[in-house]
């Protein structure tokens, strides 16, 4: 008697898997059986630049995954008036156009055998104005609007898009916006959530169809930022309050690094001065 053939495991991408969120992504899905491939310029499991169309499409045409993460991208903070050309060049190309890449790479691989899910990784910037990361923001805003159109493209073909949205996230690669006075408002809710269950709810988010095309983590935060954004004065008459709280994170945040500075390295755990904000995306 012929035995059964063996069921394919479940084949995942995710990029920007160096280090902070996109780590997190690939241990949650291989603790749920995926065989997941990281992608990152270096220290991952292959070196993929999310800004190269063709790099992308030859990676999802040999791996032929079922899930795809398009998590990788940069901060961009700062002025968008002062900002030089070259720095809004990379912002706009690895936050939109990595992930437009990704998408039409996996999706042209997953609608040849009907189904798959791909998971663009936005942030609550592309709900609602943001002083300071402008540039950032808009990136996030249409990273948006093209997971929900070509969501919506895809209907009937089995293949789904989802989009998430998480608030300021606490990741490795300290950078100078902790000390940005004018970065105050990405700390405004007086936390940072952890990569961890970001990670857990995107898993989520791509095995269960009961999770719309979006989600926002926290959830009240979610809520917040959609109503600033349809109301923008609203927001100009909140945004002093805002800065108020979130300078007042920042301060306990470096008080927390100047701490740490000072005090023995203890074996195995990560220093505080080593985390960062991180608005919807991996270093």
């Amino acid at each position: 008697m012929s035995r059964p053939a063996k069921a394919r495991r479940r084949v995942a991408v995710v990029t920007g898997a160096a280090g902070g969120l996109g780590t997190e992504f690939v241990a949650a899905l291989r603790s749920r059986g995926y065989e997941v491939t990281g992608a990152d310029l270096s220290g991952a499991d292959v070196v993929l630049d999310v800004t190269d169309a063709d790099a992308c499409r030859r990676l999802a045409r040999e791996l032929r995954p079922d899930v795809w993460i398009n998590n990788a991208g940069v901060v961009g903070a700062g002025s968008a008036i002062e900002q030089s050309d070259a720095e809004i060049r990379r912002t706009v190309e690895v936050n939109l156009m990595g992930v437009i890449y990704g998408t039409r790479a996996a999706v042209e691989v997953m609608r040849e055998h009907g189904s798959g899910t791909v998971l663009n990784v936005a942030s609550l910037a592309s709900f609602t104005p943001l002083p300071g990361e402008a540039v950032y923001a808009a990136t996030k805003h249409a990273v948006r609007a093209f997971t929900l159109g070509v969501g919506y493209e895809l209907r009937g073909t089995g293949v789904r898009l989802t989009t998430l949205c998480p608030d300021g996230i606490r990741t490795p690669m300290l950078g100078g916006i902790l000390d940005d006075p004018a970065m105050a408002l990405v700390f405004s809710s007086g936390r940072l959530l952890e990569p961890r269950p970001v990670a857990e709810l995107g898993v989520r988010l791509i095995e269960s169809p009961r999770f719309g095309p979006l989600a926002s983590i926290p959830r009240y935060r979610g809520v917040l930022a959609r109503v600033l954004g349809i109301a923008p004065r609203l927001f100009l008459f909140l945004a002093p309050l805002l800065e108020l709280i979130g300078r007042r994170t920042q301060a306990r945040l470096q008080a927390s690094v100047r701490s740490s500075a000072h005090e023995p390295a203890t074996a195995g755990a990560e220093p505080v001065s080593e985390h960062i904000i991180e608005t919807g995306a991996k270093r």
